[in-house]
């Protein structure tokens, strides 16, 4: 499959606007909740953390995690066995909490990114110098591992079929379609990290996100009460990862918060999921009402 390319770049948004057909029919591979786009509604989800009681799933993320500095093809093939951990999970390995989630990137940004799994569960990722992002759109043990679906991996490489990777790892087209196309009604999520004073609100207006945190994002502490508010390019990519990207995290959890180690990620487009060409503030849209989640993740 021929990469997708990145012409946002150099102007963020282009390439990742449009109108959503939604396509509800007709998939194999619908797995999971589909959590279809709400118009004139107020969505609610809410994230309950998943423990695995897999016995070698910790085994297989701390091998992951490890081998991905000499050998990528091994940490591929690791994690493409994990077919169980369809949105989020997390076991002890060793004294220690290893976690993974897959889903769809609600927003990326320096320090952290917000993840949407197809149930709807949303957990917050903190980012740090040592975590590796990897486009992996371009090879098929990536986007099998990225998928854990051999099936919509070879659908993916072979014809640039995103749908089946889309029903599974975001829940479905129109959900993904919402993440890519800018509209002028605000789109508002809340993630409370449970057991800390961490709360992140993202709202998503046109194509700027406002972001309000309560709380630091400390590396090896707790977080500490410290109001933050600051606006960016909703879509703006960091180190290749924008919203509406297709993603798989790995990494470990400590004083409350998730910590990421390994980003796999494919970028998806409005055509990948069904999207007609419009411009960047939605024209020939129809204005929705605000759609808002919220979740609290442990």
């Amino acid at each position: 499959m021929r990469a997708r390319d990145r012409r946002y770049e150099k102007s963020p948004v282009k390439t990742r606007i449009g109108i959503a057909t939604a396509i509800l029919a007709g998939s194999a591979v619908a797995a999971g909740a589909v959590l279809a786009a709400n118009h004139g509604a107020t969505a609610t989800a809410t994230s309950a953390a998943y423990t695995s009681h897999a016995g070698n799933e910790g085994t297989i993320l701390s091998s992951a995690m490890s081998n991905w500095s000499w050998s990528r093809q091994a940490s591929y093939a690791q994690l493409a066995q994990l077919t169980q951990a369809r949105q989020f999970s997390q076991t002890w390995h060793k004294g220690k909490m290893v976690a993974v989630q897959r889903g769809i990137v609600v927003l990326a940004t320096k320090k952290f990114l917000i993840l949407r799994s197809a149930n709807g569960s949303l957990h917050l990722w903190l980012l740090s110098g040592g975590t590796k992002f990897q486009n992996v759109s371009n090879t098929m043990a990536g986007t099998r591992a990225l998928t854990a679906s051999t099936s919509a991996a070879q659908q993916a490489m072979t014809s640039g079929n995103m749908l089946p990777a889309t029903w599974l790892l975001a829940g479905s087209p129109t959900t993904a379609a919402a993440m890519l196309t800018p509209t002028p009604a605000a789109r508002t999520i809340t993630v409370q990290v449970a057991g800390t004073n961490l709360t992140v609100t993202v709202t998503v207006t046109r194509s700027t996100a406002t972001v309000s945190q309560t709380a630091t994002m400390p590396q090896a502490a707790m977080p500490t009460w410290h109001p933050v508010r600051f606006t960016q390019n909703a879509w703006r990519p960091m180190h290749g990862l924008a919203r509406g990207d297709l993603a798989l995290v790995v990494g470990t959890r400590s004083n409350g918060t998730l910590h990421a180690r390994l980003v796999l990620f494919t970028p998806l487009s409005t055509a990948d999921v069904g999207g007609l060409a419009a411009n960047r503030t939605g024209a020939g849209a129809t204005p929705a009402a605000t759609p808002t989640a919220a979740a609290t993740h442990w």
